[in-house]
């Protein structure tokens, strides 16, 4: 029997649909995954190319993995492929039927909540031998009007006990242009969601902290438990040497998990050791200020560190506190901050605006800490969203429930046009001086015209100047300061520089408020 497995993603850097995939060959399934990054219900020859695929696969189940900014395509594709394959029973999973099982069961048969692996094995099995799913864990369905919920697996504790994935993994293809065809290494290159080589690994499970905004509070509420599960090094290096030798060429590694740096010193020397001798590619770790600390920033240098993300995400301590319940403050992340710019690594910090729930003033807050760090640097802004699931969409639907219907059609990288966030935007590159005059006549004055016509006068000159600028200096930062090296990498960075700078100077990542 056959088994579909359909990505909605925009890209191909998913992560645990393919890990799923992978485990499912492993027991011996004929799995079979489908990229669908460009899904066009407008497009009559691509449904019928699409429709001539999965009827020729004629799969006896159908899973579709999502997160809640692929719902709106996953509700259009879900009756094509019920009228396609009546007798397949079909499952969503992922975060967003995770945390919102009800509202995808309007469309899916069942929801498989949490960790998926065991779950998916144990159905794709009962289907196969003509028996019941009902009580299969981590299902959930309606019976008789009611929704059912089946107990949990416990969480998987040994991730070495999973497969390695692949950068083309068996069995996979790909809606391009209108034709189904294998994925091969040009639609790798080509749907990355930043081109460039590079490659996109998760080491870990779980995350120490629980913010209100994420969905790691969620599942430590369903699981009573979430700690961080690691893989082993050996684990983790396997999979990197796959993808180097098979290719697309991996120029860096990007190490995507919640909080990388959340390891002990030993397992960051161990694992940088192994690095070093089997891949020695540079790569991105990400952490919090708590775990930015000398020896682990020193050690993941060694070991080849050259870009650092670290969450800000508010300046105002009583927001991050109150607000989001992360236990970071300001002071902690200016520190950390500080002690980056000592070392030759180029880093991004994590910003949300556009938050309800804090004042101009907290804004103003985080400004004047982005303003406090030493540049370079740049940020990455986010605009809160009120995920399913989470304590703050909890918050919100009592108090501006309005804000739940905008969160299901939300780009969470559009923020609002307002003067105050413009003034976020200005802080990681506008020179200091400029800022304060820019910050203070904001205080005294934040509805002038004449105030609106600086920042915007400040942000044309930002745009045009500065970012490319601090772009430049970051990357030569990742090359130890060598103009040479610098020069000789920039062919890496320039899809990703050029959609960031057009982003920002064209302003094509700001909602209009009155």
């Amino acid at each position: 029997m056959n088994v579909l497995l359909v990505s909605l993603q925009r890209d191909l850097d998913i992560i645990g649909l393919k890990a799923l995939h992978h485990f499912l060959l492993d027991k011996g399934q004929n799995s079979y995954l489908l990229y669908l990054p460009e899904l066009d219900a407008d497009a009559p020859g691509a449904i019928a190319n699409l429709k001539a695929f999965v009827s020729d696969l004629s799969p006896g189940v159908i899973g579709l993995s999502l997160m809640m900014s692929e719902f709106e395509a996953a509700k259009t594709i879900a009756p094509w492929l019920k009228a396609w394959c009546p007798d397949a029973p079909m499952v969503w999973g992922g975060i967003h039927p995770t945390t919102a099982p009800e509202m995808c069961l309007d469309y899916a048969d069942y929801v498989c909540i949490g960790e998926g692996e065991h779950t998916m094995r144990d159905f794709v099995a009962a289907i196969e031998s003509g028996e019941s799913v009902r009580s299969i864990r981590n299902l959930c369905f309606r019976e008789s009007g009611s929704l059912i919920r089946n107990p949990l697996y416990p969480l998987i504790e040994d991730l070495d006990s999973l497969p390695i994935a692949r950068q083309i993994s068996p069995n996979s293809f790909i809606q391009s242009r209108r034709r189904v065809v294998a994925v091969d290494k040009r639609h790798l290159s080509r749907y990355k969601r930043y081109r460039g080589g590079v490659y996109k690994i998760m080491t870990s499970r779980g995350c120490p902290y629980g913010c209100t905004y994420c969905c790691n509070q969620f599942l430590r509420g369903l699981y009573g438990t979430w700690t961080v599960r690691r893989r082993s090094p050996d684990h983790v290096m396997a999979e990197l040497e796959y993808a180097v030798r098979e290719g697309p060429t991996v120029e860096y590694v990007d190490f995507i998990d919640d909080c990388f740096l959340s390891c002990s010193i030993e397992y960051l020397k161990a694992f940088g050791d192994a690095y070093k001798r089997r891949i020695g590619r540079p790569f991105i770790a990400k952490g919090t200020p708590r775990y930015f600390t000398r020896e682990k920033i020193e050690t993941a240098i060694e070991s080849g560190m050259v870009w650092a993300n670290m969450g800000l995400q508010s300046g105002s301590d009583t927001v991050c506190a109150e607000v989001y319940e992360r236990p970071i403050r300001a002071e902690d992340f200016i520190g950390a901050a500080r002690l980056l710019q000592e070392y030759p690594v180029a880093t991004y910090f994590d910003v949300i605006v556009d938050n309800p729930f804090e004042t101009r003033e907290d804004t103003l807050a985080t400004v004047e800490t982005l303003m406090a760090v030493p540049k370079p640097f740049y940020a990455l802004i986010f605009s809160l969203t009120f995920f399913p699931g989470t304590r703050i969409q909890a918050r919100a639907a009592k108090e501006c429930p309005e804000k739940l219907t905008e969160a299901l059609h939300k780009d969470y990288l559009v923020r609002d046009a307002t003067p105050v966030n413009a003034l976020v935007e200005l802080a990681p590159t506008l020179h200091l001086f400029l800022m304060k005059r820019l910050v203070a006549r904001f205080r005294s004055a934040p509805e002038s015209r004449l105030t609106r016509l600086m920042i915007w006068l400040a942000q044309l000159y930002a745009h045009a100047i500065l970012e490319p600028i601090t772009y430049f200096r970051l990357i030569r930062r990742t090359q130890k300061g060598s103009l040479v090296r610098t020069l000789m990498v920039l062919p890496v960075y320039f899809n990703r520089a050029i959609t960031y700078y057009v982003n920002s100077f064209g302003f094509a990542k700001r909602r209009q408020r009155p």
